[in-house]
């Protein structure tokens, strides 16, 4: 009963504040699926940020960690690239 609680607090919490952090931050760090920026590429399925982000945001119990794990990844072969090269 108490997880069914908490879940439904946790839930909306997580999604305005991953809605707010795209808001502000999406673009600068590499999100963009606006249709103008990609025209020219062609591998863009989202009409707009604003659809992007919101999906983002829905699914981010599933986002974060991925993200956590391949950041993590990739800082271990980066500190194992700067250690063999030292």
């Amino acid at each position: 009963m108490i997880t069914g609680y908490l879940i439904m607090i946790i839930y909306p919490i997580g999604f305005l504040l991953t809605l707010t952090f795209f808001k502000y931050f999406g673009v600068k760090i590499g999100f963009n699926y606006d249709k103008k920026e990609n025209e020219l590429h062609g591998w863009d399925d989202w009409d707009s940020n604003e659809q992007a982000f919101t999906a983002f945001s829905i699914f981010w119990p599933i986002i974060i960690p991925m993200l956590l794990i391949l950041g993590s990844w990739k800082t271990i072969f980066t500190f194992g690239k700067w250690f063999l090269n030292k």
